[in-house]
């Protein structure tokens, strides 16, 4: 081995134990080093936990804070949900207690007023008159000051003695003793005062008629004359008795029985008639103004001007409509069993008038149907009727008072225009009452507003309105006189069905309405031109009853004698 290896060889030995000594340094090092590093670490945690656990403590005592203060929030939002709650229900409770006492007012003032409505301010019927206050029936003529009874100076009217040549019987009356000293030694004197009576009786007629037969020598057959129809039974009321009987059931509106137990009281229990002969005579009277009823309607078409009113009558328990088609010389009555379009146009009546003629009515709305062409005008009666119901239900309001005294004034001096031959108001006439009307009606729908909280402000202003929409129709009477100012012809002419209704209750089915119908339009007409009911009932039943030229021609005769 050479000295040079030897040497390489030795320090590689050296540098060995060198790398040997190196790694037990390094291992030693290490070793150490975990030691300090736990150690540190150790110390370091102690050190760190020192001082982190008063921030934890904090935390905890934030926490818990935070959740003391989120958990009185939750409690006290929920106490004030309650007590929303409570305040919604209190409000709620106190809307409706303000409804209530405004239902109370409303009531409160709608007593007060009703207590001051009858006939006489709002037109009401006596039978819807308050309990315990008089009934009034109404009367719009204006107070003379003059007291009840026959006026100082007036001529006394009385029945004259009758003519000798009219004295049809003679009754002298003696006397048997003197009536001071009961004496019967008396001597007439050739003297006496006379009395006259004017009184009837009832006569019974039971006539037989003879039909002779006659042997025709031309033809060789047995002749007589005709049998009329109203002797077509073996025996028969005549005719007297029953156009008396018609005028009793149809004139007078008496019930059935009660005509029957007339009848046979005035005969001295000779004619006993049955109730079923009476509604069988109702019935044949009605057939038999089947043609007067056609013609009658035909000139209805021909009249310039007529009125027209319903009322309710009952037919078997049901409320029902019986109708007036009206002027002053005629009169028209149908029935049905409803109110409604329907009927009118089954009365063949509105749907035929041409556009020229005027049709007066209490603002029956059916009337303004597209299907009709006549002019509409409505009742101011009626309108003054419902200005009293606003003034006495609603005393704050003074447009309803305005508007009634131009209205009435107005018409009151149409009035005495007209009796003095005066056919028009002025234009600053009319033109006043159009401005004044406008102004008036203004002035209601301003105080309507404040009157939200009334019992009548519906209806106030229900009228209102009517009369912004209607306001030509109320007011063609100011500018043509022949235009009646109120629709009262076709009330007249139904106040009588009005007492049927109370005196002999309902119909017992509409085709009896129907017969009661066609009677009472045949003899009001007749009636309203001058021709006795009776008389007419009489040629009705011998099947000639008066055409309705006859009565209209006959109507206008005795009128301008009058």
């Amino acid at each position: 081995m050479t000295e040079e290896k030897l040497k390489l060889e030795f320090e590689n030995r050296n540098i060995r134990n060198q790398n040997k000594q190196l790694l037990n340094t390094n291992t030693i090092l290490n070793r150490q080093y975990k030691i300090l590093k736990e150690h540190f670490d150790s110390r370091l945690e102690k050190e760190v936990s020192k001082k982190i656990k008063p921030v934890e403590k904090e935390n905890i005592i934030l926490k818990r804070q935070l959740a003391i203060k989120e958990d009185l929030e939750q409690r006290l939002s929920k106490k004030l949900e309650e007590k929303d709650k409570e305040i919604e229900a209190l409000k709620v409770k106190l809307i409706e207690q303000e409804k209530e006492l405004d239902s109370v007012k409303s009531e409160r003032d709608k007593y007060l007023a009703q207590k001051n409505l009858d006939g006489t301010t709002a037109g009401i019927p006596t039978s819807k008159t308050p309990i315990n206050k008089k009934k009034i029936i109404p009367n719009t003529r204006e107070k003379t000051g003059k007291l009840k009874g026959g006026q100082v100076g007036h001529k006394k009217h009385k029945l004259e003695s009758f003519k000798d040549e009219e004295v049809n019987e003679i009754e002298e009356v003696s006397l048997k003793e003197c009536p001071h000293c009961h004496s019967k030694d008396l001597e007439e004197t050739n003297t006496a005062i006379a009395k006259d009576e004017f009184d009837y009786e009832i006569k019974i007629i039971k006539k037989r008629y003879y039909f002779k037969e006659y042997k025709c020598h031309n033809c060789h057959n047995i002749v007589r004359e005709n049998i009329p129809k109203n002797l077509k039974e073996e025996n028969q009321y005549g005719n007297k008795v029953q156009a008396h009987v018609l005028s009793l059931t149809n004139v007078a509106n008496v019930p059935f029985n009660k005509t029957r137990r007339i009848i046979t009281g005035l005969t001295s229990n000779e004619i006993n008639l049955s109730e079923g002969y009476i509604a069988k005579l109702q019935k044949r009277a009605s057939n038999l103004l089947e043609d007067f009823i056609i013609d009658l309607k035909d000139y209805i078409y021909t009249v310039s001007t007529i009125h027209w009113d319903d009322t309710v009558i009952f037919v078997n328990k049901k409320a029902s409509c019986l109708r007036a088609y009206c002027d002053d010389d005629f009169i028209l009555y149908t029935a049905h069993e409803r109110k409604n379009k329907t009927g009118l146009d089954e009365d063949d009546i509105l749907n035929k008038l041409p556009s020229t003629t005027r049709v007066v009515h209490d603002h029956n709305m059916v009337n303004y149907n597209k299907d009709y062409v006549y002019i509409n005008v409505e009742c101011c009666v009626h309108l003054e009727r419902d200005l009293e119901k606003v003034k006495l239900n609603i005393p704050e309001s003074t447009w309803s008072k305005k508007l009634k005294e131009l209205f009435t004034s107005y018409n009151k001096k149409r009035n005495e225009y007209l009796k003095k031959n005066i056919e028009q108001f002025s234009f600053d006439e009319t033109n006043d009452f159009i401005i004044k009307f406008d102004e008036y009606l203004l002035l209601g729908i301003e105080e309507n507003k404040k009157h939200g909280k009334l019992h009548y402000f519906t209806k106030e202003k229900a009228l209102l309105t009517r009369l912004t929409t209607f306001r030509d129709n109320y007011t063609y009477w100011l500018f043509d006189f022949t235009i009646p100012y109120s629709n009262n012809e076709a009330e007249r002419g139904l106040r009588g069905i009005k007492t049927k209704m109370k005196v002999s209750g309902q119909f017992q089915n509409i085709e009896n309405a129907r017969y009661y119908a066609n009677i009472k339009s045949y003899i009001e007409t007749c009636h309203r031109n001058n021709i006795n009911e009776t008389e007419a009932l009489i040629r009705l039943l011998d099947n000639n009853p008066f055409k309705i030229h006859e009565i209209l021609e006959f109507g206008k005769k005795t009128k301008n004698n009058d």
